[in-house]
């Protein structure tokens, strides 16, 4: 009687399996937020840089170079 053995032996291989796929969906959903989280500490600091600048939160933001070249306007 050998089958009850057998069939144990392949039940831990499955389990086996079974805790690797939750482990790595695991960690595969961590490294997810914590790439969120990533994204949004960038997205405050960026922010906080730009009003140390003097732009505040709901402006469009103005390109200064290349007024500078054109005169300031288009001349036709």
């Amino acid at each position: 009687m050998k089958l009850p053995g057998l069939f144990r032996r392949e039940r831990t291989t499955i389990q086996g399996a079974d805790a690797q796929d939750h482990a790595e969906r695991l960690l595969a959903e961590s490294l997810r937020m914590l790439g969120q989280v990533c994204s949004k500490v960038a997205d405050a600091i960026e922010a906080q840089r730009l009003a140390r600048q003097g732009y505040s939160h709901n402006t469009y933001l103005r390109r200064m170079d290349g007024e500078a070249e054109d005169g300031g306007g288009k001349k036709e």
